[in-house]
């Protein structure tokens, strides 16, 4: 289900807002539930609040770029462990960097997700009155106060590394895909809203939105969407009939992004099977030197009809080995298989080599995970091809 990034000034109250979305958001379940928008028979979905900051990473880890980085680190895992199609994951915290929001977006495409951004639009000047309050209520804490219980939520910004993290907050915008939809809730409204987060992230209408019609909307799974080229429409009722009941709310398809597309397997034996393949092809053209071992006793007896060059048939592949007369005349000797002869195995075994690494990417039907790559029976005629295009240049 949905991903949902919060993003604010330091002290802007993200966690307060967070808590608001996560009430929110099961209210609007239960009355969806109640009403019978939602088959009842199905499962509820869960609601994973993803705190940014723990005892074990308080709000001094943005002090060093180490420590922030591991701190970020470990509240993206615990984001992307509770991705899923059951839970609405709110992830709290400032996420003040663009590109991390980015990340954040890959991985929700990558799950087949919804993702949203919403921007706690707390003033500078409130956030530092904010921060203020906090460090006066820590001062007056007593020692046994502070040791007992987690303070995360509490927890104040130094008024130097305040003013930092405001100074370095990346606002998000409409003009990045990644942060949109994006919600702005101002300081002074009371709750965020939920209705347009609901309906945009699910594509379900909300229940202040539906009106009457609520009762006779008839229950449509998300799981059960179908979806179009271009936009997937999400239809609570059963038909479209005019007066039917039916309210029709439309998103976009969830396509995954480029960045987080896996490339198809290749098949754990398909090298091995490209390697022996090709060995198999040179060892039958070793077998027909150490028969044939003179390149002129070949050619002189050659049919009258026949072409005017060494041929040399390879089993299993209907293209043979074609070695024209002029160019098995340029040997340094005249032994096929010699040093310096054209079939010199040292030879041989480069062009193998050279072919491998050319197409080993390929083998298997991988072709960079688009498909359309070299099948492990096409081996054989592709490298014969290849040997025949080398043998016909400048015999080198």
């Amino acid at each position: 289900m949905p991903l949902i990034i919060l993003s604010g000034y330091p002290s802007s109250g993200l966690t307060h807002r967070a808590t608001q979305l996560a009430t929110l958001l099961q209210k609007t379940q239960d009355d969806l539930f109640a009403s019978g928008a939602i088959d009842p028979s199905r499962p509820r979905y869960k609601i994973a609040t993803i705190p940014t900051h723990d005892a074990s990473h308080p709000r001094s880890v943005y002090d060093n770029a180490r420590t922030e980085k591991m701190a970020r680190g470990v509240a993206y895992a615990r984001a992307k462990r509770a991705l899923g199609k059951d839970t609405f994951v709110i992830l709290d915290g400032m996420n003040y960097i663009k590109g991390y929001r980015y990340q954040l977006w890959c991985e929700a495409k990558a799950v087949g997700t919804t993702c949203c951004v919403v921007h706690v639009g707390t003033p500078i000047e409130q956030c530092r009155l904010n921060n203020e309050a906090k460090l006066k209520r820590q001062a007056e804490k007593s020692p046994e106060q502070e040791s007992s219980g987690d303070r995360s939520e509490d927890e104040a910004y130094p008024p130097e590394l305040l003013e930092n993290l405001i100074f370095r907050y990346e606002e998000p915008s409409t003009h990045s895909r990644w942060d949109k939809p994006l919600f702005t809730v101002p300081y002074f409204d009371a709750e965020p809203p939920i209705a347009d987060i609901w309906t945009a992230l699910t594509g379900i209408p909300h229940p202040s939105t539906t009106g009457p019609q609520t009762s006779s909307i008839t229950p449509t799974p998300i799981e059960s969407i179908k979806t179009t080229s271009d936009t997937a429409s999400i239809a609570t009722g059963a038909t479209g009939a005019p007066g039917s009941g039916m309210l029709n709310r439309t998103r976009p398809k969830i396509k995954p992004h480029a960045a987080t597309v896996q490339p198809t397997a290749t098949n754990s034996s398909a090298l091995y099977s490209l390697e022996k393949r090709t060995s198999s092809i040179i060892s039958s053209i070793r077998n027909y030197t150490l028969t044939n071992p003179s390149a002129t006793a070949i050619l002189s007896n050659l049919p009258p009809n026949a072409s005017n060059g060494i041929t040399i048939e390879i089993p299993d592949v209907s293209t043979p080995i074609f070695i024209p007369a002029h160019i098995a005349a340029l040997g340094s000797t005249d032994e096929l298989a010699g040093a310096g002869g054209v079939l010199a195995l040292p030879r041989l075994q480069r062009l193998k080599r050279q072919w491998i690494g050319l197409n080993r990417a390929y083998v298997g039907n991988y072709a960079g995970g688009k498909g359309g790559g070299l099948k492990e029976e096409e081996v054989g005629g592709a490298f014969v091809r290849f040997l025949n295009a080398e043998f016909a240049g400048d015999g080198s």
